[in-house]
């Protein structure tokens, strides 16, 4: 049995799609492999181990090698880059009989192995929205973003993209490292109904109504939230005042630390509350439930390297409201409506037939045509990633 190492060198709660990402792939894995690969978790010692219970049967492995200081951390770098490889990180690989690092994102977690190294490894990038919106992004970051793309090209034997969008704009940065990539688009399992919280649980632990949309984007500014408030104001002048929006997600944007309080302020200086509820951060089975009853998904995102919660919503059948980047149109998935970035009148229009025609048992349906569908979906993810892990290895 062949082990492959994830690396979670971050906050889980710090990024939730990334982390349902990883979970839900480790569980495709053991779906398709039939036991030939084991997933190995990586992670700090510093972790805590009650952040990772939707990890089941996962092998987990302490190690301090992410928790070292700056000054240690260069030195594995030019290690890396004199010796091509570091003699540290591959004793711990190899004691642990590792050989292969899958999704180690180099970009944010400046983690590869080294092209000497016997340990191969697949960077995963997961997209290059400093290019498009370089102001949500210091000086020093960009730059660094662009050297950990040079010691990608160099170092890892293989770049996995998440969509052909971020793999043209990977061209566009170096020719070298676009050689190197491959697409792995990724897709989530399709829970059980019997998994899903009910509506009525819903309503009386977050305080939900009976029908509202869902908006589970973390408070980033690019998330674009904005819109959907502007979209409610519209609604509400026009004397559409009953719709309901409920939001979830981290209210902490380290790159615009006021962001989440300009659009409480919005809410409060144009009396929204009673329309927009944020309820903070919620379970995964959690995510799923308020996915599948609420009347449609919003996601008014100026950006993405490949949405999970659009996975996540055809995973259920879902219909979707979404900004038209290019992205989500790439992405295609079923039930899906587009609205331009800015254009509240449009978005509140969309929202308004949505809210009007909604059915549950068409929302049933949908979700039980979608589970029979989901498992070509896991089935073709897995062996694409298969197909560039043999490669890889041989």
């Amino acid at each position: 049995m062949k082990k492959v190492a994830f690396l979670l060198n971050y906050n889980p709660k710090s990024w939730l799609g990334g982390t349902n990402l990883i979970e839900n792939f480790i569980e495709c894995i053991r779906k398709f492999s039939k036991n030939k690969i084991q997933p190995v978790l990586i992670v700090r010692k510093s972790q805590n181990l009650n952040d990772l219970k939707g990890f089941k049967n996962v092998n987990i492995i302490k190690t301090d090698i992410f928790d070292k200081g700056v000054l240690q951390r260069i030195f594995y770098k030019i290690e890396i880059l004199i010796f091509g490889k570091s003699k540290q990180i591959d004793n711990f690989f190899i004691k642990n009989k590792i050989y292969l690092i899958s999704h180690s994102n180099a970009l944010a977690y400046n983690f590869f192995t080294g092209k000497k190294s016997k340990i191969r490894c697949l960077s995963w990038i997961a997209d290059f929205q400093y290019l498009h919106y370089p102001e949500f992004f210091n000086f020093k970051t960009r730059i660094l973003r662009n050297f950990n793309i040079f010691l990608c090209s160099l170092h890892s034997q293989k770049i996995l993209l998440s969509s052909y969008d971020a793999q043209k704009d990977l061209k566009s940065l170096s020719k070298k490292a676009h050689s190197k990539s491959a697409v792995s688009q990724f897709y989530f399992k399709s829970p059980k109904k019997n998994e899903l919280f009910s509506l009525n649980f819903l309503k009386k632990k977050f305080h939900t109504g009976d029908k509202f949309f869902y908006l589970p984007n973390q408070y980033w500014s690019h998330k674009n939230h904005i819109v959907v408030l502007k979209a409610l104001k519209y609604l509400k002048d026009k004397k559409n005042n009953n719709l309901q929006v409920i939001s979830t997600g981290n209210k902490n944007d380290h790159r615009n630390s006021l962001y989440f309080d300009e659009i409480n302020l919005y809410i409060k200086k144009n009396n929204l509350d009673l329309n927009y509820k944020y309820i903070g951060l919620v379970s995964y089975p959690e995510v799923l439930s308020l996915m599948y009853h609420s009347v449609a998904l919003i996601n008014p995102s100026k950006f993405e390297g490949r949405h999970s919660s659009l996975e996540q919503a055809r995973s259920l059948g879902k219909q979707s409201i979404l900004s038209n980047i290019n992205i989500h149109k790439e992405q295609a998935v079923p039930h899906s409506y587009y609205f331009s970035l800015k254009n509240f009148v449009q978005l509140s229009k969309l929202m308004d037939k949505l809210w009007k025609s909604y059915s549950p048992k068409k929302n049933l349906n949908n979700f039980k045509k979608a589970s029979k569908e989901n498992d070509l979906n896991l089935k073709k993810y897995y062996l694409n990633w298969k197909k560039v892990v043999d490669k890889t290895i041989s």
